[in-house]
């Protein structure tokens, strides 16, 4: 008979398994700091946006506070400890589960798998780079063997963009087939420009050599991983967290139940089966207070985090301006259990100012409460960026309330 939860001990429980729910470390963060607490989320989701701070370094601050940006860096780029890599999106990854992306990448032969796709797909980018630039492909990774760490813009034969500014030149869309394809990887980025180099000089050998899982083998470790990372989810919870097919990720988690690895559960409210590690966490009540990216693992499943929280999340970025109803960037806030509000911020370096463009609390909330925890976490925030002081705007229900916790 599953284990029965209610709906309040799945919050504490996601909550908690994502490492947010208690007193950030009052110590100096170290790396190894940074590198437990991306090992225990499993995924860092990198993206370029950088309204306030780029969005991977802001769960670490989220989970740790005041920490140096670039312990991350070194981990990544001097440690070789994460490696960056396609698992829910573009991620850091710990390098301990490079093995477990070997699949996804391919182990059949490379050049096989041109001609096919060139045949299958041909309307393909690569398919008309190939076809267009006649042994480009092969040349683009002697010219990374021969040179080392690389830009895509640097190669010999790079070519111009084709299309607006996301368009990819033929350097880029070589570079990133060899990136897909396990030939090389991201040795390094500046001004969060990549450069690559064979994957045997980013990797190190004792997390490259070792015998490759098979597909099944390799699920069933990142669903194991992904029910540890969420506490309590549903399969397509955890088939999201490492991009699988969800009839892949059932599959696995039933092989892991059966197996004794996880546990069934039930959760009130939830339609669909949902899964835990065989040790729960606890669902005592938490005490999280974060400001969280967009892209933080615990609410970049939007339709997970309305499932559990009541909260429904849109980022705006592509929404015109006009018809934003909250804003361009938002940060939802984790209060105890409960995401309590969202806020709308902007670094502004010349000025040293956190700019809170928008601050909406959640309906039920008590504002002064919520106004007075906000503010302690934006002046973290703040410090933390370097920044000398917060100012709120004018837009939103919590802003009156905000303003008046800023005087104090």
């Amino acid at each position: 008979m599953p284990i029965s939860l209610s709906k309040q001990e799945a919050k504490r429980i996601a909550i908690r398994a994502q490492g947010l729910a208690g007193e950030r470390p009052t110590k100096p963060i170290s790396i190894g700091d940074v590198q437990q607490s991306i090992r225990a989320m499993g995924l860092l989701q990198i993206d370029s946006v950088n309204v306030c701070v780029r969005s991977h370094y802001m769960p670490l601050f989220s989970r740790l506070g005041n920490y140096e940006q670039d312990l991350l860096d070194r981990l990544v780029y001097k440690e070789k400890a994460v490696f960056e890599t396609w698992a829910h999106a573009a991620c850091f990854v710990p390098v301990e589960d490079h093995r477990l992306f070997r699949q996804r990448m391919g182990t059949g032969d490379r050049a096989d798998r041109i001609v096919r796709l060139v045949k299958e797909k041909p309307n393909h980018r690569v398919s008309k780079m190939v076809t267009e630039h006649p042994g480009f492909l092969e040349n683009t990774l002697e010219q990374v063997r021969k040179r080392g760490e690389i830009t895509a813009s640097e190669l010999d034969g790079a070519g111009k963009r084709n299309g607006p500014w996301w368009g990819y030149t033929p350097g880029k869309i070589a570079m990133e087939w060899h990136f897909a394809v396990g030939a090389i990887s991201v040795a390094d980025r500046r001004n969060f420009t990549r450069y690559y180099d064979l994957t045997e000089r980013v990797i190190p050998a004792e997390h490259l050599n070792g015998a490759s899982p098979s597909t099944e083998e390799a699920h069933r470790e990142m669903m194991k991983l992904a029910v540890k990372a969420h506490g309590v989810g549903t399969a397509e919870d955890f088939a999201d967290y490492y991009h699988l097919k969800n009839a892949q990720a059932r599959a696995r988690l039933a092989e892991l139940v059966e197996a004794g690895e996880i546990q069934s559960v039930s959760v009130e409210g939830w339609d669909d089966p949902a899964f835990a590690p065989l040790e729960l966490e606890s669902a005592e009540p938490t005490q999280a207070r974060a400001l969280l990216t967009p892209f933080d693992p615990l609410v970049w499943n939007r339709d997970r985090i309305e499932r559990i929280f009541d909260f429904f999340y849109r980022i705006e970025i592509y929404v015109p301006e006009p018809k934003r109803q909250y804003g361009y960037y938002v940060y939802p806030f984790v209060l105890g259990e409960e995401l309590v509000a969202r806020v709308d911020l902007k670094a502004d370096r010349a000025k040293g100012v956190l700019r809170v463009k928008g601050a909406f609390a959640e309906e039920g909330q008590d504002h002064e409460y919520v106004a007075a925890n906000l503010t302690d976490e934006l002046r973290l925030m703040a410090d933390w960026l370097g920044l000398k002081r917060v100012v709120a705007g004018r837009k939103g229900n919590l802003v009156s309330a905000l303003r008046t916790a800023l005087k104090r």
